[in-house]
């Protein structure tokens, strides 16, 4: 499967850009500010119906001095072997519309009808920040397994929703005491099993790419021999070994013994959106034995694995997005990196600030496209 053109209008700093992608390696090229990474998000929301970095409806639109663009429009057009996928994006009033082939669809379809594997400095970052970012790491792979997995994912993060809302109307007083506990009753039926269901698939994931993981970290890491696992945690305890009933007593138990602090704070404590995983190394939590740059080749491994689990899963390569990635490697992580994606007949896109270092990607076709302003020629 291949993108074959994309089109942006008043979408981040684009008036009305057109462009036909070639196969093999895309690179975006430029310095900072210009652009690369806007052309990466229209890419990311084409395909997985949503950006991979922070934004509001208003900062998606361009802006212009003082005034800002009504709607903003992606559209790309996708070939996979004789058939050619349709689809377009629409940005207006705060809202998002999704068309494939002429027929309004989700973003949960596009996610499994076109499954991609980022690269960006922030997921490089994972195992040293926060929680959100190594859960990120582990619903990406989700999010590529499965259409069931997708809709794991989509229902919990409704149910989240409907939990939160009642919890914050609660918090302002906006809805009585009393009744907030009776309809959070009421939902612990149908929230519990889905917390359930989403974190069962997220261990599933992790079994699944334990073999690839360890094979990725050995190339990475030039390690004839890797001792590398992964635990998910579950208020700090690995659940890893849970049954299904183990996991739903503990979540219904802990959901009742935190009720109160829920209500207090606004929020659900209870849940995947709680969990955290913690990676291994040589049997040490990585977070506090190994080096940022030990740290970056482990993500670059589990990524590595994603593309790899995706390949036996479906003989299939997702797209491969790189954003601003070989600059934040040394120069030994980076030439494994791009040696392993040689092998990839993946349609692969990257961005750079940089073309001294080398990318050799063998006999792959390489396109270098400028990007200044807005503006996006390309050179080779």
């Amino acid at each position: 499967m291949n993108i074959d053109s994309i089109r942006l209008k008043n979408f981040r700093n684009y008036s009305d850009l057109s462009l036909t992608i070639p196969d093999g390696v895309i690179v975006f090229y430029g310095p900072n500010g210009q652009g690369k990474t806007n052309l990466m998000e229209a890419i990311h929301f084409l395909m997985r119906g949503e950006s991979f970095r922070p934004h509001t409806s208003s900062s998606l639109l361009r802006h212009v001095d003082n005034s800002v663009a009504n709607v903003a429009i992606l559209e790309g057009r996708l070939l996979q072997k004789n058939l050619r996928h349709e689809v377009k994006m629409t940005f207006a009033n705060g809202r998002k519309q999704v068309l494939w082939n002429n027929n309004r669809s989700t973003t949960a379809t596009l996610a499994r009808q076109f499954p991609v594997v980022m690269f960006s400095p922030e997921s490089l970052s994972a195992i040293k920040e926060g929680p959100d970012l190594r859960r990120q790491l582990l619903d990406d792979v989700v999010l590529t397994h499965s259409s069931a997995s997708v809709k794991i994912l989509k229902d919990f993060k409704r149910a989240l929703k409907t939990r939160n809302r009642i919890l914050k109307d609660a918090q302002q007083e906006k809805l009585p005491l009393v009744e907030a506990k009776r309809l959070l009753e009421s939902l612990d039926p149908s929230y519990l099993p889905l917390a359930v269901e989403l974190t069962v698939a997220r261990l599933q994931a992790l079994k699944d790419l334990q073999d690839d993981f360890k094979r990725a970290a050995r190339a990475v890491l030039q390690l004839s021999n890797v001792d590398i696992s992964v635990d998910y945690l579950i208020s700090s305890q690995n659940v890893q070994d849970w049954t299904r009933s183990d996991l739903l007593s503990a979540m219904h138990k802990r959901s009742l013994e935190l009720r109160q602090s829920e209500l207090l704070s606004g929020a659900s404590l209870v849940g995947p959106h709680k969990h955290d995983i913690r990676i291994l190394f040589s049997g040490k939590d990585s977070r506090f034995f190994c080096s940022q740059g030990q740290q970056r080749a482990l993500i670059l491994s589990f990524k590595m694995a994603q593309i790899l689990y995706h390949y036996r899963s479906y003989q299939v390569y997702p797209f491969l997005l790189l954003d601003d990635v070989l600059s934040e490697l040394d120069p030994i992580r980076r030439s494994n990196l791009v040696g392993f994606l040689r092998d990839i007949p993946a349609q692969i896109f990257l961005t750079t600030t940089d073309l001294s270092f080398s990318m050799d990607f063998g006999d792959r076709r390489l396109s270098v496209f400028g990007v200044e302003k807005g503006n996006v020629e390309l050179q080779t």
